[in-house]
């Protein structure tokens, strides 16, 4: 049935490019099956799209938005990918690092390490600690780039004179940033989570909460949004989730994470 629907959602967009004067290419579209661990280890026939002339069997993994998805949601390949670019980058700004000054240096550290780091890192959350540690490497190789720090020099100080929060911080950043546009209602619609009624009039009704959902299956369902974003979100202070203004409630959970992190 949910095959049937694609083709069919596919069949009108295919309209919709056609119409449009554009055309959509069939042998270039990926099909991904998110299937759980159990299930993977039968040997189950899995269902092959019809995309006009093209029969298309089920990928792997997939990539969308710069993220690789595999079919067990590990996100193995994505870190890795992660990982392997961004100690490609290291490697070519320490080649040119001698002739930049410390500000291009933190520019391009930025751009192609950190900033890679955090793309759509919110999808991270709850990944085994193994997973998390290899794109911590990433960061702390990074931060001794930038401060001309030895492999051997311990990297907690480093980080915390460049005010860096470690990754697994980072990841909860962006998922209470989030959590921040949904409760103010300045999300996309289909970000918004329903609000936490209260039965009675208190000094932090003002402080709005996020319903909390129980998942099915706590492995993976304690990682969706639903269910990560108001664990995270309530857990805050009243004064922190009553701040209406997103750069000053960024620079004051940044505060509270960097906290954490390192004392």
């Amino acid at each position: 049935m949910a095959i049937s629907h694609m083709e069919e959602c596919i069949s009108e967009v295919r309209m919709w490019l056609s119409n449009n004067q554009l055309k959509l290419n069939d042998d270039k579209i990926d099909f991904l099956m998110l299937i759980p661990p159990s299930t993977r280890q039968k040997h189950i026939q899995l269902p092959v799209l019809s995309v006009g002339s093209s029969l298309i069997t089920p990928s792997s993994k997939s990539r969308n938005l710069w993220v690789v998805f595999d079919q067990g949601m590990t996100f193995h390949d994505h870190i890795s990918k992660t990982v392997s670019t961004g100690f490609f980058y290291l490697r070519s700004i320490a080649l040119a690092k001698k002739y930049l000054p410390a500000e291009a240096l933190a520019t391009l550290v930025h751009a192609f390490v950190s900033a890679r780091i955090d793309s759509c890192s919110s999808i991270l959350y709850g990944l085994p600690k193994y997973e998390i540690n290899r794109l911590q490497k990433l960061l702390n190789q990074a931060a001794r780039l930038l401060t001309h720090t030895g492999k051997y020099d311990q990297i907690t100080p480093i980080l915390r004179k460049l005010h860096w929060l470690p990754v697994h911080q980072r990841i909860q950043f962006k998922i209470l940033t989030l959590a921040h546009k949904v409760v103010y209602e300045t999300s996309p619609l289909y970000l918004r989570l329903p609000k936490h009624q209260q039965s009675r009039i208190t000094r932090s009704s003002s402080a709005p909460l996020l319903e909390r959902k129980r998942a099915k299956k706590r492995s993976a369902g304690d990682r969706a949004f639903s269910v990560a974003a108001p664990s995270l979100w309530n857990a805050l202070p009243v004064a922190i989730r009553s701040t209406g203004d997103l750069h000053a409630f960024q620079r004051l959970i940044k505060t509270i994470l960097f906290r954490n992190a390192f004392s």
